[in-house]
């Protein structure tokens, strides 16, 4: 019984997974279409992360798969993609440390200019 619990549980979990990205895909385009304006924002972030996806994946190598990895059968190719999204977190997290950083000196300036 528990299996069968077990599996449904998942099948519908997959099912609301899949329904709420229906409904945000829907939601988004539909205000794309209302407000085309604010479009030109959401283009350019999308453009941002995928630059930034193609950096990290150049950066990447893959070489680790066949040292570390080669027992638990890990091909270079998942070795890179797992790389890159390593470099994607940790450019992500620098580019918001630095704006935050930035931020705040900006302010410090203006409280005191």
């Amino acid at each position: 019984m528990a299996e069968f619990i077990s599996t449904y549980g998942l099948y519908f979990t997959y099912v609301l997974v899949a329904v709420c990205v229906l409904a945000i895909l829907f939601f988004a385009v539909a205000r794309i279409i209302s407000h085309p304006e604010a479009a030109k924002s959401a283009l350019i972030g999308i453009v941002a992360l995928v630059v930034l996806g193609g950096i990290s994946y150049g950066l990447s190598t893959g070489t680790d798969a066949n040292d570390i990895f080669a027992k638990l059968e890990v091909s270079e190719g998942t070795s890179r993609i797992v790389g890159a999204g390593l470099v994607t977190f940790y450019l992500l997290i620098g580019i918001a440390f630095a704006s935050i950083l930035y931020v705040e000196v900006i302010r410090l300036f203006k409280k005191n200019g």
